[in-house]
């Protein structure tokens, strides 16, 4: 990427510091950001990033330090709206869209004409030309809620752009995106960059990174540790800084000796490795609902299967239907070789099956509760006895899963909310290891995590398939598949397309060619 531009920063975030509760979030953080540049912010969660983007969008003030906009100093920023109106907009990962209304009205809402219906051509017309550089086959007259994730994205630049936005934060813009939204939203942000408006760029996304940042600037524990242009941060170096500890090399391609090596197969009941030495756990043959189309399937005890796939291929809907969330209409399923009848989540647990979901605050934890009690969610049967809760033997497994799986803090009796996105993963997984499953199906398991809590979950799903287990891992990550899984599974439009071997001929390329409908392209 460019240098760092020579001219003044537009925004300079001096000695920043805040406390919660005793805890400092930010230590004198120093941040400056140029126009006509992309400077990424990386850390850990809890680092302190969404904290230092709060104080810049105006959600917190800082206990002390010094906002500088333009060279003038600021004593704090009084809102999202002040921050709208001095120029500085936030692309969040929770967009803050209000899906009822237009897309005209989200792009000048605070601004009273929005509701007057006699000006409401004008607006669109002010809209449209705000999205046309953007992405002009966006309807402005359209609702939001018709809209997908990456055009919902834009009419968030768009609304930055309509207040002067000379600052705009991206946070973790990427992680719903297909391969091709993200190309288009970096093909937008290199735009904004091309006009000198300037861009803080927040990712766990390392390769991301590389390819958009022309400086990176590195938090841990609410401290700067780092601060560079990416060439002078290569990617093992700026993983060890983020997680404050060296992390271990990605491991080669993993080549179960429950799974034989073979070619592709397209659909075959059994996929590639059909009689693997592990044994079948689980096998699908012909399964079909209204997402699925004649699912042939097979995951061996001992092996990670890896299912890749655009958005809307049907990754999530396989999950949710080998889990009795929305059971199949035809075919069947074999546990153990043995027919199985799962249309509930409830008989796909009596099975051995768990599905550790892709969303895990909105359909695996519950936020009010503390950790020791989202532990033992749904093991009714371990810590109920005639109706009485058994709670010193809940505390006991739930303090000893937190040591054997590394979940920070310790503390089982503090809220869910306040772990880490890493750590929330683990109680989810330590909850399920204690249900006894054998077959654990991953849904992005590593979706918004920090690159320390990504190897230790990776280790835990390597762990878990040393031990006998069958693990499924659904990821839109392919080097994150290529990293862990034996075999590789493709869907497009609700049919497993190729099932592979994961030999050193299976790139990140030929993964996305079948995914696409390229087969056979040259």
């Amino acid at each position: 990427m460019g240098t760092v531009a020579a001219s003044a920063p537009v925004l300079s975030l001096r000695g920043i510091c805040r406390a919660f509760a005793g805890v400092q979030a930010l230590a004198g953080v120093d941040f400056d950001l140029h126009p006509g540049e992309v400077h990424a912010l990386l850390g850990e969660n809890g680092a302190g990033k969404s904290t230092l983007m709060k104080i810049m969008f105006g959600v917190l003030r800082a206990d002390a330090g010094e906002i500088v906009l333009d060279g003038r100093v600021l004593h704090a920023i009084d809102g999202p709206r002040h921050a709208l109106a001095l120029g500085i907009g936030l692309v969040s990962q929770e967009l803050s869209l209000v899906p009822q209304l237009e897309v005209a009205q989200n792009i000048f809402l605070g601004q009273a004409h929005v509701w007057q219906p006699v000006r409401r051509r004008r607006l669109r017309m002010r809209a449209a030309a705000l999205l046309h550089p953007l992405a002009p086959d966006i309807d402005a007259a359209a609702p939001v809620s018709s809209l997908g994730m990456a055009s919902r994205q834009v009419v968030e630049i768009a609304r930055a752009l309509a207040r002067g936005g000379r600052i705009i934060a991206f946070d973790e813009p990427t992680s719903s995106l297909t391969p091709t939204e993200r190309d288009r939203l970096f093909a937008i942000i290199r735009d904004l960059k091309a006009h000198g408006r300037g861009i803080v760029y927040i990712s766990h996304r390392m390769p991301e990174i590389y390819e958009i940042a022309d400086r990176i600037t590195v938090l841990r524990d609410g401290r700067v540790v780092a601060e560079g242009p990416p060439a002078g941060l290569p990617p093992d170096e700026l993983n060890s800084l983020i997680a404050g500890r060296r992390l271990a090399g990605t491991p080669g391609r993993q080549a179960s000796s429950a799974t034989p090596r073979g070619g592709v197969g397209a659909g075959a009941a059994g996929g590639v490795g059909a009689g693997a030495a592990g044994g079948d756990a689980l096998r699908l043959e012909g399964v079909t609902n209204a997402r699925l189309r004649g699912i042939d399937l097979t995951v061996y005890r001992g092996g990670i299967l890896g299912v890749a796939g655009l958005v809307g291929s049907g990754r999530s809907a396989l999950a949710r239907c080998m889990f009795g969330a929305d059971p199949a209409t035809a075919g069947r399923i074999l546990v153990d070789g043995r027919p199985a009848t799962i249309r509930t989540p409830a008989a796909a647990r009596a099975a051995g099956l768990a599905l550790i979901p892709e969303d895990r605050r909105g359909q695996a934890l519950v936020g009010v509760m503390d950790v020791e009690q989202n532990f033992g969610l749904g093991n009714d049967a371990l810590y109920a006895r005639l109706g009485i809760l058994r709670r010193g033997r809940r505390r006991r497994d739930a303090v000893r899963a937190a040591e054997e799986l590394a979940i920070r803090p310790r503390r089982t009796t503090i809220r869910i909310g306040g772990l880490s996105g890493g750590n929330q993963q683990k109680v989810v997984i330590a909850r399920w290891l204690g249900s006894g499953a054998r077959v654990l199906i991953f849904d992005e398991p590593t979706r918004g995590i920090d690159v320390g809590a990504k190897a230790d979950i990776h280790a835990i799903l390597r762990r878990l398939a040393a031990e006998g287990r069958a693990v499924i891992v659904i990821s839109s990550e392919l080097p994150e598949l290529l990293s862990l899984a034996d075999r590789i599974a493709v869907m497009r439009d609700g049919q497993v397309r190729a099932i592979f071997d994961n030999t050193a001929d299976v790139t990140e390329e030929r993964l996305m060619r079948v995914a696409a409908g390229m087969e056979g392209r040259a």
